[in-house]
């Protein structure tokens, strides 16, 4: 077999792929200054001889047809009552190969492990842990490698430990698994040898002066709008592949480590995408790979979930639907448009598949963090509001890029789901006694009591009637509740008898009671959808304020201070998307060839002049939009626009919100008056004017 061919040599694997002998590369291992020691290579070419290695019990099958045979199947009882738990977290197995000890391994010599293998199990990552001469059963140090899973070609596998150990090795240690749920492993051969340094991913750009904007907004510092940036960056990843992952990627931030998550990367997205698009496409790639990984459509919460490769019933909230719709409307890619929609056709299977849709109601369940504060029951038994909103939205999501994409009855298909979603929305999570949305459980038919800040999510798409937001204002705006007019909207009321307040590390009860972004944001944008947007404007100021230069995980509402991870990914990331989308109202869609502006000026900044400068366009390489404002009442705003650089095809529309849409009129710094546009799709109470776009443009709005 060509495997055994360079068995008793030492071998090192070239950039290309390319498999090279030491006796043709004397400057690594085999020359004269450096002999091959074969105590360095082991190949298990004898049978049932696993060369000195030691191989737990539980996972060892055996020294065979020239391969260390390894199964990584779990103990079944991990499938019992608590099995969705234990797809979310599983057991932290250390099963490792334990070499033999004595080595003697010169650490600045040789800096690679390599084994040649064959993976036929979901694992994607494994370990190497050394022990030092001098100081063995102490662990010197570890270093993560990387492998294709569930691959039927053999591949080999480099462990870069460069410059991670120093000394002489007497001995490593293998973790060759990091999830321990299903599969088969057979390694071929395991080699120490010499090379070079691992090649570093470039560090894609998040937060230099020539790619952050510029904003000039009384009481927000542009130093205070960049380190926002600068939460993003620290909160990248590079050294891919990570857990099936192949591209960098935006991690949570602080204790949560180096991994990916599909609700944290995908919010992370929404900030990002304005300063590096490049970024945020490879990120949508990054998903879709996770995503061929497991047989159901699912995208797993984190990277390190252990069910990973299998059929299962969790995932998180789905905001990778809104992620996928901001990447695929910015991008020029058609390949990447049909690769991400792809992905939202799964992703959507998965959450209307049998076991999550609800047969009697058509809801859609909920377990752990499918929705916050997270649902600690057991599967298919609560449908809740943010989870239903989330997934509708989705299907709203996916029948546009259809559209776009030319698939009409596709079109049709998820345009329908959306009504009939938003139908059984209404159906069941409405409690008209209360005048509110509330979870509902499913099996019981009875809706669950708490008061969460999710009941205002049906706002968004028009999903909510309007007589039914009327209903749901008064909650809103009675500071009681959720707090309105003293500090953006708390997660639970504080009327509720389980509100609390938590300070410190997360340990889940921060849901309780504390302010999240990632729970004001979709409120604004619900306000916005339902033409309340002097409401919006407020709500968003709110955030932007409580959160400005304190881009922490979540903040105490009696006090403003911030708790959890104080630099947090997705708390940066929204705040910079509240004042871009929203108080500036920016809005760029390729796929319609439109630049849309749509202020949110909140009371504070009535009279003030803003201003928004070096915003890349997401159009060409150099294409960026200046723009200032200066709104003095409901009809009344000045607005100076420029693009410089390519010029994007297509219209730019300029509007303000307005209570009476005939009261408006709109003129150009010439005096010339232009037509008023009244009427946009999925735009309400709004006027202003559409044109096609030109380098310079200055508006006056006047009664």
């Amino acid at each position: 077999m060509i495997c055994k061919i360079f068995a008793a040599i030492c071998v090192v694997l070239l950039p290309g792929g390319e498999w090279m002998s030491a006796q043709d590369n004397p400057t690594n291992v085999g020359s004269e200054s450096t002999p091959v020691d074969t105590g360095y290579i082991w190949d298990f070419n004898r049978w049932n001889d696993p060369m000195g290695w030691t191989v737990p019990e539980e996972i060892m099958g055996g020294v065979t047809g020239g391969t260390l045979w390894i199964t990584v199947n779990r103990d079944k009882t991990a499938l019992g009552p608590a099995s969705w738990r234990q797809q979310v977290w599983g057991q932290n197995l250390d099963h490792e190969l334990v070499s033999p000890g004595g080595l003697a391994i010169p650490a600045a010599q040789y800096t690679k492990v390599k084994l040649r293998l064959l993976n036929l199990s979901p694992e994607t990552d494994g370990l190497v842990i050394w022990e030092n001469t001098g100081n063995p059963g102490k662990d010197g140090g570890e270093v993560r490698f990387s492998m294709k899973p569930d691959c039927r070609e053999w591949q080999e596998v480099v462990c870069h430990i460069d410059d991670n150990w120093n000394g002489s090795i007497d001995r490593i240690r293998i973790r060759p698994a990091m999830m321990w749920m299903r599969g088969d492993i057979w390694i071929d051969q395991i080699a120490v040898v010499g090379g070079l340094p691992r090649e570093q991913v470039p560090r894609p750009d998040l937060y230099s002066e020539a790619i952050v904007p510029l904003i000039n907004i009384p009481g927000i510092a542009q130093e205070d709008f960049r380190d926002a940036f600068k939460v993003l960056d620290e909160c990248m990843v590079t050294d891919v592949p990570m857990r099936g992952f192949n591209y960098p990627f935006l991690a949570p931030g602080g204790a949560y480590g180096h991994n990916w998550w599909q609700l944290d990367g995908c919010l992370n997205v929404a900030g990002a995408k304005w300063v590096n698009r490049e970024l945020v496409e490879n990120i949508m790639r990054g998903y879709t790979e996770v995503q061929d990984q497991n047989p159901d459509g699912r995208i797993d919460p984190w990277g390190g979930a252990p069910i990973r490769g299998q059929a299962a019933d969790v995932s998180s909230i789905p905001r990778y639907f809104e992620a996928a719709w901001d990447v695929v409307r910015q991008t020029d890619d058609h390949s990447l448009r049909e690769e991400i929609y792809a992905t939202m056709k799964k992703y959507l299977g998965y959450w209307f598949s049998p076991f999550k849709q609800d047969a009697t109601t058509g809801l859609i369940t909920a377990v752990f963090e499918e929705s916050f504060p997270p649902v600690e029951a057991d599967p298919g038994i609560v449908a809740a509001v943010d989870l239903n909103v989330a997934v509708a939205i989705g299907c709203r999501n996916t029948a546009l890029l259809a559209g776009h994409l030319g698939y009409v009855e596709e079109a049709r298909f998820y345009s329908d789901l959306f009504v009939q979603l938003a139908e059984d929305i209404n159906r069941y999570l409405w409690n008209g006694e209360r005048g509110v949305y509330l979870d509902y459980n499913v099996v019981d038919k009875i809706h669950f009591p708490r008061l969460v800040c999710s009941t205002f999510d049906p706002m968004q798409l028009g999903i909510a009637p309007d007589e039914r937001i009327e209903k749901l204002l008064p909650t809103l705006l009675d500071p009681k509740p959720f707090n309105w007019g003293i500090r953006p909207v708390t997660s639970i009321a504080r009327t509720e008898p389980g509100y609390v307040e938590a300070v410190g590390a997360y340990d889940g009860t921060a849901w309780l009671g504390d302010i999240w972004t990632m729970k004001n944001i979709p409120i604004v944008r619900g306000l916005q959808d339902a033409g309340r947007h002097d409401l919006a404007a407020e709500l968003n100021w709110s955030t932007i304020n409580t959160f400005n230069a304190n881009y922490c995980e979540y903040v105490v509402p009696s006090t403003g201070s911030g708790e959890g991870v104080l630099r947090y990914g997705w708390t940066a990331s929204q705040y910079i998307q509240a004042v871009i989308e929203h108080v500036f109202g920016v809005d760029y869609n390729l796929l319609n060839k439109r630049l849309r502006i749509l202020p949110h000026i909140p009371e504070e900044l009535m009279g003030q002049e803003i201003s928004l400068s070096n915003l890349i366009l997401p159009c060409g390489v150099d294409t960026k939009l200046d723009l200032s404002i200066k709104q003095q009442g409901e009809f009344e705003a000045v607005m100076d626009i420029r693009v410089s650089g390519s010029l994007p095809e297509g219209d730019m529309e300029v509007f303000l919100p307005v209570s009476d849409l005939s009261r408006i009129r709109v003129t150009t710094g010439k005096r010339e008056e232009l037509p008023i546009v009244r009427e946009v799709e999925g735009l309400r109470n709004i006027a202003g004017i559409r044109i096609p776009v030109s380098e310079t443009v200055s508006l006056r709005f006047s009664r």
